[in-house]
């Protein structure tokens, strides 16, 4: 019984950060110009307030590496494409 309710439970957690990621792609995909397709963005170093809430994420694209970012008082991101290394 303890493994079917804790089985449960990881699984809630998967399918819970699987659709914030998602929804992180969505936003910086807008953010981006031009714009790609939401599947074409790839998140990674997801960083977060000590109060847990979103502050800054790292997304890739073909066409490049974009350093994204959230503001409390904002609603959309902004997301500002890095400058290539020469």
């Amino acid at each position: 019984m303890r493994t079917l309710v804790l089985s449960a439970l990881c699984a809630v957690a998967l399918v819970a950060c699987a659709g914030a990621n998602l929804d992180l792609q969505r936003a910086s995909a807008r953010a981006m110009t031009p714009t790609p397709y939401p599947d074409s963005v790839t998140i990674s170093d997801v960083h977060h307030d000590r109060l847990g809430n979103l502050r800054s994420w790292v997304a890739t694209t073909r066409t490049g590496v974009y350093d994204c970012s959230l503001e409390p008082t904002e609603r959309a991101p902004l997301c500002a494409k890095r400058d290539p290394v020469r």
